[in-house]
């Protein structure tokens, strides 16, 4: 992945308001500096609209380098996930919200006839293609310690004591009774996968 690919933020607009701003403004920023040395700050909030966002759920997209390059809307419906695949991903890195996701693609094209892929990095658990993910066992929710991505609703689950980071690897799975997957757009435990031992 080039150091000068351009990168993405996906912030939900819920009926006019723009969610968990701190946590997307936090990550851009952080590539920013990581990737182009940038040490102004951009707030995201200056750059969306609210007024263009006419339905109930809208995902903001925007797009940027240095600076931002792009703005768009659109109604979201969350796409219902049953069934999971495996992948294993070896040394791939995903560190920074890519807009270029061709190898993410290449993996999840691996779901046969699953819904979407649970991946792996070296046997443990990471995130799905679009989501992170949490393990509930004995009534407490776990998130693999090493996502692919360190999403943003994952991050204020973690800081509020909701999810708690830990290594998991496949072959515990079985150990957990069911998944969350989550992103910004989609609510903690709104997609609850039961696992079968």
């Amino acid at each position: 992945m080039e150091t000068k690919s351009l990168l993405i933020e996906t912030i939900l607009i819920q009926n006019g308001r723009v969610r968990n701003i701190k946590y997307h403004n936090q990550r851009c920023n952080s590539s920013r500096k990581a990737l182009f040395g940038s040490k102004n700050k951009i707030d995201l909030r200056k750059a969306i609209d609210t007024s263009k966002a006419a339905s109930d759920n809208v995902k903001c997209r925007i797009t940027y380098g240095e600076e931002i390059t792009n703005v768009e809307y659109e109604s979201y419906t969350i796409r219902p996930i049953h069934s999971l695949a495996y992948v294993e991903v070896g040394g791939f890195d995903y560190s920074h919200k890519y807009a270029d996701r061709k190898q993410l693609k290449r993996f999840f094209d691996k779901r046969g006839d699953k819904d979407d892929i649970l991946m792996t990095k070296n046997g443990l658990l990471t995130d799905t293609y679009y989501s992170n993910v949490a393990l509930l066992k004995n009534g407490k929710w776990y998130t693999p310690k090493y996502p692919l991505l360190e999403g943003t609703r994952r991050a204020k689950l973690i800081l509020d004591k909701r999810i708690l980071p830990t290594e998991i690897y496949i072959d515990q799975i079985n150990e957990y009774e069911a998944i969350a997957i989550f992103n910004a757009m989609i609510p903690f435990k709104r997609i609850v996968i039961p696992i079968y031992k």
